[in-house]
Formats: structure tokens, sequence, C-alpha cells
């Protein structure tokens, strides 16, 4: 491998981001696991970079705005410790979240090149479509998911519990991946195997039932089409063929599933309320108005879910969650880490999109991948992924690679 794209943090980088993005490896090696490969990785990754700081050209990337909401976030959570239900699972998670921002952090300015940002986005891409084959397998094998070599369910599951155990997060992660596979396929020479990706991710969303997920889908191909104008009604056609084709092979229990999306948006006349998690929206914001500063401490609001309706997995939104866990000051800071990279792509295309297509074309298929996150999480209580956090840091170096590239 060139020695200009592979160096000891980018190393242990890439091992950071295999175990926190294929948790299923731990299946094939449950030793790594014992031994906290993880945390490991992390450890050689931030001593590596304070040993080679110097080396690094990203001089602008931890004053890039995405981050320094990042970084707001970060502190809201840690300020609702002071108002937590449950100051025991806020301090996890004031913890885990300091893991991932250190690690971000690090990213941001190690990845200093085109070589290296494509070879961090492979890995990542690996990691999405070997989660979407192992969840395929399990579903084709056991003729619908596992738990403990169980059948227990009709959706596909790559792992049994933990990040991306339950099918809705698993769909998320797929989603996120596509557009960089779409990446790919218009910037690669050979079309065969990121063509194989995008087949084999949309499968796994088929198959994990998730209506979230489907949704995702769609923001992604909508996205897609306004983002990329070239060739759009070749794109539009191909879309549709693809669109038909998969519909017409998808189970009918997967479209009897995704048709009751427009159920759950109307009021029952019965119940007189939603009968999903939109009611359940209705109900828990009010709620969040009692403490609209610091919130209930993060990780609490299933406390709040849990007295209020007597369902404490009932919230499905990671805006919501957001606001109820962290207050006004954690959602602002939240809603920033989603427009800060909107602003930014805004601006390096208007500002250097004559001498510079190749980096914009990646930052647009990274803000694609940000829209498939955002609308998955609209209905998923993930306000705490490391998903969000790794593609704030892509964002970042892309703004830096188009500043550098401007620069000489």
């Amino acid at each position: 491998m060139n020695r200009s794209v592979i160096s000891i943090p980018v190393f242990a980088l890439s091992i950071y981001i295999v175990f926190t993005f294929f948790p299923s490896a731990y299946t094939f090696f449950p030793f790594l696991g014992e031994t906290r490969i993880v945390l490991i990785s992390g450890a050689v990754l931030l001593i590596g970079y304070i040993l080679t700081a110097r080396k690094y050209k990203n001089d602008g990337a931890w004053k890039n705005s995405t981050m320094v909401a990042l970084i707001g976030y970060f502190i809201a959570i840690t300020l609702s410790l002071a108002v937590s239900l449950d100051r025991g699972s806020t301090m996890i998670l004031i913890i885990t979240n300091l893991k991932y921002l250190l690690v971000i952090l690090v990213m941001v300015k190690i990845i200093d090149s085109a070589k290296r940002e494509n070879f961090i986005l492979a890995i990542f891409v690996t990691c999405g479509i070997g989660m979407a084959v192992i969840s395929i397998v399990n579903y084709g094998i056991y003729g619908k998911t596992f738990v403990q070599g169980e059948v227990v369910s009709n959706r596909a599951m790559a792992v049994e519990v933990g990040l991306f155990g339950d099918p809705n997060d698993l769909a998320m992660l797929l989603n996120v991946t596509l557009p960089f596979i779409l990446y790919y396929c218009f910037t690669s020479k050979y079309k065969t195997l990121p063509i194989l990706g995008i087949i084999i991710i949309v499968c796994a969303i088929i198959l994990t039932y998730s209506r979230g997920g489907f949704l995702g889908l769609c923001a992604v191909t909508i996205g897609f089409l306004v983002l990329k104008e070239r060739n759009r009604g070749r794109h539009i056609l191909l879309i549709v063929l693809a669109a038909l084709l998969f519909w017409s092979l998808a189970p009918d229990s997967y479209k009897n599933r995704i048709l009751t999306i427009s159920k759950e948006a109307q009021v029952d006349e019965k119940l007189g309320e939603y009968p999903g998690r939109l009611q359940a929206w209705i109900e828990l914001l009010p709620k969040g108005m009692k403490n609209p500063v610091l919130g209930v401490g993060a990780g609490c609001s299933i406390y709040i879910a849990g007295t209020e309706r007597g369902d404490w997995v009932s919230l499905h939104n990671s805006f919501l969650q957001v606001f109820l866990e962290s207050g006004l000051i954690g959602f602002i800071f939240y809603v920033s880490i989603f427009l800060s990279q909107y602003k930014q792509y805004r601006y390096v295309k208007r500002k250097y999109s004559n001498v510079l297509n190749n980096n914009i074309e990646r930052f647009k298929f990274t803000l694609l991948s940000l829209l498939a996150f955002a609308v998955t999480a609209f209905f998923l209580p993930q306000a705490y992924s490391p998903i969000l956090y790794f593609i704030s840091g892509v964002t970042i170096i892309n703004t830096e690679l188009c500043n550098l590239s401007r620069q000489q």
C-alpha cells in the first residue's frame, strides 16, 4: 500500500471504523471484543497523531463550523448531567460521545489528501456492504432472521444486539452507505462492483422491513436526482425501472408494511389520535417545554416516554430526543451540525466549482449521505450515533481539501 496513504494513525483509524461500523466482525473474531480493539485503536490513533501532528495540512479543520457545532453539542450533552434524571446513564453517554468526538478531531487532521479520504470511505462502504451481506445471508438461512439461532421475526438483522442490532438502526447504516457507493460508481473506472454493492444494499434495506429505512431510501433517490444535474432524464428512467423491479420482487408482507406509513399519518376515528409514533411525538413534545434549556439529561427521554405513555421505546425521533434530553441548547447545536454542512457545500460549489470538480463531487455525495441520516433519524432515537460524527468528519475533510487545492 502507498506509504503516502497509510500511516500508523490512518491504520488505527481504519481499525476503529471496521469494528465500529462492522460489529459482525466480533462474531468471527470474538477475542477482539474481549481485548477492546476499538479502545486500543482509538488510543493508538490519538498517540500516533500527537507524535506526528506537524505532518498534516488541515490547519483549519478544528475551526470549521461543523466542528464547532459538534463540540457545542457535546458541551450541551455534558451540561445536561446537572439536571439528569439518571446521572449514571448520562455519564455513560458523555463518555461515549467524548470518544466519538476525539476520534473525529484526529480524523479531520490526519486525512489530509483525496487518496486518504477515498481510502477511509472505501473502508466504511465495505463495512456497510458487509453488514448488508450478512443480513441477507441470515434472512436466507433462517428463513427470516435470528436470535441465538432461532427464528423470531420477519426482519433481517446482521447482529443480535448492540449497535445496529435493531433492524431500523441497521437500515440507517445501509442508507448512509448507499450514497458513497454511488460516488464510487460514478468516479470509478470499473462499475461492476459498485453496482453490485448498490443491489446488495437495497435488498438488505428491504429485508429489514424498516419504514424509516424506506423513507431514507426515498430521500437518497430524490436527493440524488436533485444534486446530479447532468443526464438527469436518463437517471430518472433508470431509477423508475429499478424501483419497479425491486417493488415487484419485494415480499407482499414488506409492501403491506410500507403501506401502513400513510395510515400512521391519519387520525384513527375510534381512538381520536394517531395510531403510531406521530402520536408519541405530539404528546411528548410539550413535556420538553418543562425543561427547555438543559432538558432532562442525555439518555433520559425514555423515562418521560415511560411515565407519560407507558411505553419506554415510543419516542422514535432523534431530533425530539435531543430536545427532550439536552434542551434548546443541545437542539440548536444538533441542527447546526446538519445546516453547517449544507452551507459549506453551497460555499465550495459556488467558489471552487471550476477547478475542484472531483472534491466537489465527493462533497455532493457526502451531503446526500447526511440527508439519508437526517431522514432516517427522524424516525429513530439515534441522537448519539457514531454515524453522524463520521459523516461530519468527512464533510470537514472535504472542505479542507477544497481549500488546500485552491491554494495549491
